[in-house]
């Protein structure tokens, strides 16, 4: 699987780059390379799914990146560009800007002004190296800013392990961000594309629906390829997916993880059945002893011990494990789709407050959505060599979303609130009403993991009565391994 990593300013870097590349080894690639030029050099691991384009791309600057740029034809044809690969379309477009007289981040920042997709990557030209992250934060960056002998230098990487304890103050580049370093004097700019709030509101409960449903179509068209899974419980989500995945491609399998008659697997089946889609659904049973000899690897993935983060990235981490398995190398989720459209039952407490307060908390909630949820959801997929991808985030899905008042997304009707309304309207022509005003359980709960991660953590010796036993049994876990890089 795709990763990055690179620093300037110091001598020598080249080795500690190829160390921090082998550090990421565990993502399968098929592809590897690294540039450098004095005081400054870049690398990357690949796992090529579209095109095959080598990386670092070298022109006039040179160019490593994780993701994808899904209207990366669309940008090309606007600017004469022709080609089939995201990358080859934005280092052409880069350079391009370049040779018009655009400084380095200045070409990076207008070439990914348009650009809808997740993605992370680094720019290098002579003394500058340009760092750049998507603005919803669907692929990680993490970078360390310091100083050696008085000097600058700036390390960089898809994971914090991949720094190999040499580093302090390791931090996630902020999505939409855009910084650029100068090697020979030190001096760092920043650029920003973040998540804009809507310049239009959608007050119309049709028009709503009618421009969200078309939103999400197209966004689940385009990153549907032969190798594409869809991570299924059941729910809305990715029931709605589902359905519209199979109109573009009625082969795309379905994939549910749980236990033995879990919440999540009588779901599933019951939706699949109820939708037409039976034939599709791929089951994986989960044991207490499977979930068990995971959990030090979705530690080392995360890179921590929240017990939060390991209850519902194992279930995502055994449905990415099954896709690969199944020969498959991506995976749509429903990532987003409560941010966007008032799908956790806080948002309840918010609507009563009032509708400027709930609207403001899902704004808010979508723009911490990276820390709080995707880089989660994509070091464990990653794990498993295979690419997160997010429909609901799509850009113009954000877009749509946030412009429809808050009323439409929280709805409260006699004593009973319905979450996520707008979402269920739109896909009321695909799907029967049994499953479109059904509502699910959290992954951890339905899939049985959380009662499989309580009982691990009691038989191991920590009483649940003294608190945070699980985390204590996490943190003993990820000690008795020796994962010493662990944040938290």
């Amino acid at each position: 699987m795709c990763g990055i990593a690179g620093a300037a300013g110091a001598p020598d870097i080249n080795e500690k780059v190829k160390r921090r590349l082998v550090a990421l080894g565990h993502r399968e690639s098929n592809a590897c390379g690294t540039s450098q030029v004095e005081g400054l050099s870049t690398g990357n691991i690949l796992l090529k799914i579209t095109g095959d384009m080598p990386q670092s791309l070298v022109g006039k600057g040179a160019l490593i990146f994780d993701g994808d740029i899904f209207n990366f034809r669309e940008l090309g044809t606007e600017q004469g560009i022709k080609s089939d690969s995201d990358i080859e379309m934005l280092s052409t477009l880069v350079e391009k800007k370049i040779k018009e007289g655009y400084s380095p981040i200045n070409a990076v920042f207008s070439s990914l002004s348009g650009a809808n997709g997740g993605y992370a990557l680094a720019y290098a030209l002579d003394n500058e190296l340009v760092l750049a992250r998507d603005p919803v934060g669907i692929k990680s960056l993490f970078y360390s800013l310091e100083k050696e002998a008085e000097k600058p230098i700036i390390f960089f990487a898809s994971e914090r392990k991949a720094f190999c304890g040499e580093r302090s103050n390791i931090q996630p580049l902020p999505p939409g961000s855009i910084m650029s370093f100068n090697v020979w004097s030190g001096e760092v700019k920043e650029k920003f594309l973040g998540i804009e709030p809507p310049k239009e509101r959608i007050v119309e409960e049709h028009e709503a629906a009618f421009r969200l449903k078309a939103a999400l179509e197209k966004a689940v068209e385009i990153r549907l390829t032969k190798t594409t899974g869809i991570a299924f419980s059941g729910g809305i989500d990715s029931t709605f997916l589902a359905a519209l995945a199979k109109r573009i491609d009625p082969s795309v399998p379905l994939y549910a993880v749980g236990l033995p008659n879990s919440h999540d697997l009588v779901q599933a089946e019951f939706a699949t059945e109820a939708a037409g889609m039976l034939d599709s659904l791929k089951i994986h049973l989960l044991s207490p002893e499977e979930i068990e000899a995971a959990i030090p690897d979705i530690i080392y993935s995360t890179e921590s011990t929240d017990p939060m983060k390991i209850a519902i990235g194992l279930p995502l981490y055994f449905v990415a494990k099954t896709v690969k398995e199944d020969g498959k190398q991506a995976l749509l989720t429903g990532q987003g789709a409560d941010e966007l459209f008032g799908g956790y039952s806080r948002y309840e407490g918010f609507f009563e407050q009032g509708l400027e307060v709930l609207d403001r908390e899902i704004y808010s909630d979508l723009k911490q959505i990276s820390t709080i949820n995707l880089e989660r959801d994509n070091m464990v997929t990653t794990a498993n060599s295979v690419k997160l991808r997010v429909p609901f985030l799509d850009k113009e899905v954000i877009r749509t979303g946030l412009a429809i008042r808050p009323e439409l997304k929280v709805l409260k009707r006699s004593d009973r609130y319905i979450r996520k309304y707008i979402l269920r309207k739109a896909a009321d022509s695909l799907l029967p009403p049994e499953l479109l005003w059904k509502e699910k359980k959290a992954i951890q709960y339905g899939t049985g993991v959380q009662k499989v991660l309580d009982r691990l953590a009691r038989d191991a010796g920590f009483s649940k009565k003294e608190g945070n036993h699980i985390e204590k049994y996490l943190k003993c876990v990820a000690a008795d391994k020796g994962f010493n890089f662990i944040a938290k």
